[in-house]
C-alpha cells in the first residue's frame, strides 16, 4: 500500500505530538502509535524506555492490529490486547525491570519496552556556611541543605576543637532543592574560637559539611550594629530597622536619615544593654513622596561609637 508524501508528513507530525518525542524516560505514560508509516505497518517509536510503575499506551492510527508480548511464535502471556481496529487503544503497566518484546500477529512490526530501575534518591547535600550574629556568648550557625528527595534530619555540631562535643537540636526537612538552614547557640565562652559543621542524615546516608570557625567577642567592647532594610514604606512614612549587640555595656542607639548620605535627621535615642543581638526599629514621618532616602543605625557605649552601613528606600 502506498501513502502520499503529504499524508506521511501529517502522520509523523501527529505521532510526534502524541508521543512528545523524544519522550522523557521518567514519563508516567508513553504513547506508541501503530499504523501505516512510509508504506509499512510500524510501531512508532518501536522502542521505549520507562521505569517501574509507568505505563505504555498503544494507539491504533489505522487498520486492524494486536499487541502481544513475547517474540513472534513465542508469546509469553504478559500482555495481549486482542485484535482491535482503529481507532482504539491498549494500556499496560510495567512493574518490574527488564526488556519486554512484543509484536503484531496481523502484520510484521515488532517493538520492545525497556524498563530500567527508577533513579534512587541520594544522601543529603550539605554546605557549612559562615556563622552570623556572633556575640560574646552566642552565635547563629548557618548552612545549606538539599534533602535530595528524602525526609532528612540535620543538626550542627560545634565546640572548641574539631572533636566538637556539642550539638544543636535536630530538625527535619523534605524536598529536593537546596535551602538555607540555621541554628542559634548560646552559653558560649567569650573571646574563644569555636569549630562547627552541619550534619544531615536520610535513608540513603549521612553527610557532613566542611569545618568552619568563628571567634566570640570579648565580654565588653564597642557596640555591634547592622543596618537592615526599611519596612512599611509609604509616601510619607517608613520604619527603619537594624540589629544591635550592646556588647555588655549600656548603649544608646538611634538612626540617622535624610535624602543624602549627610542624613541631617535623627530618630529618638533608645537605650539597650546585654550581650545578645536584638532588633531595633524606629518609625519616621513627614517624608516626601517619590523620593530616595538614606539611613543607617548608630550606637554608642563607654568604649565608643559604631555606625552601620548606609541603606536606602524610595517612597511611592
Amino acid at each position: 500500500m502506498k501513502i502520499d508524501s503529504w499524508r506521511l508528513v501529517l502522520l509523523l507530525v501527529t505521532a510526534v505530538s502524541l508521543i512528545g518525542y523524544p519522550k522523557p524516560a521518567s514519563a508516567a505514560t508513553v504513547n506508541v502509535l501503530i499504523g501505516w508509516y512510509g508504506g509499512l505497518i510500524e510501531f512508532l517509536p518501536s522502542s521505549v524506555t520507562i521505569h517501574p510503575g509507568d505505563q505504555v499506551q498503544w494507539v491504533w492510527r489505522t487498520g486492524t492490529h494486536d499487541i502481544r508480548s513475547g517474540r513472534r511464535g513465542m508469546p509469553n502471556g504478559i500482555f495481549n490486547s486482542g485484535v482491535r481496529s482503529a481507532p482504539a487503544t491498549f494500556t499496560h503497566t510495567f512493574n518490574s525491570v527488564g526488556t519486554f518484546p512484543y509484536y503484531c500477529t496481523q502484520h510484521l512490526p515488532v517493538g520492545e519496552v525497556i524498563v530500567t530501575p527508577t533513579p534512587s534518591n541520594g544522601p543529603p547535600i550539605v554546605t557549612t556556611n559562615p556563622a552570623a550574629f556572633i556575640a560574646s556568648f552566642s552565635a547563629r550557625l548557618k548552612g545549606s541543605l538539599n534533602p535530595d528527595g528524602l525526609s532528612t534530619t540535620f543538626h550542627f555540631q560545634y565546640g572548641t576543637t574539631t572533636s566538637y562535643g556539642l550539638t544543636t537540636a535536630p530538625e527535619t526537612q523534605t524536598g529536593n532543592t537546596s535551602r538555607p538552614v540555621s541554628a542559634h547557640i548560646s552559653s558560649l565562652t567569650a573571646n574563644t574560637t569555636y569549630h562547627f559543621q552541619i550534619v544531615a542524615s536520610n535513608a540513603a546516608g549521612t553527610r557532613m559539611g566542611a569545618d568552619r570557625t568563628f571567634s566570640t567577642l570579648p565580654m565588653t567592647g564597642f557596640p555591634v550594629v547592622i543596618t537592615n532594610s526599611a519596612t512599611n514604606v509609604t509616601a510619607s512614612s517608613a520604619t527603619l530597622n537594624g540589629s544591635l549587640d550592646p556588647h555588655g555595656l549600656s548603649t544608646t542607639v538611634h538612626f540617622e536619615y535624610g535624602t543624602t548620605t549627610s542624613y541631617g535627621h535623627n530618630t529618638p535615642t533608645q537605650s539597650e544593654s546585654g550581650n545578645t543581638y536584638r532588633n531595633i526599629a524606629s518609625i519616621i514621618g513627614d517624608l516626601t513622596a517619590h523620593s530616595t532616602y538614606h539611613f543607617r543605625i548608630v550606637a554608642t557605649n563607654s568604649v565608643g561609637t559604631r555606625v552601620g552601613g548606609d541603606s536606602i528606600f524610595i517612597t511611592p
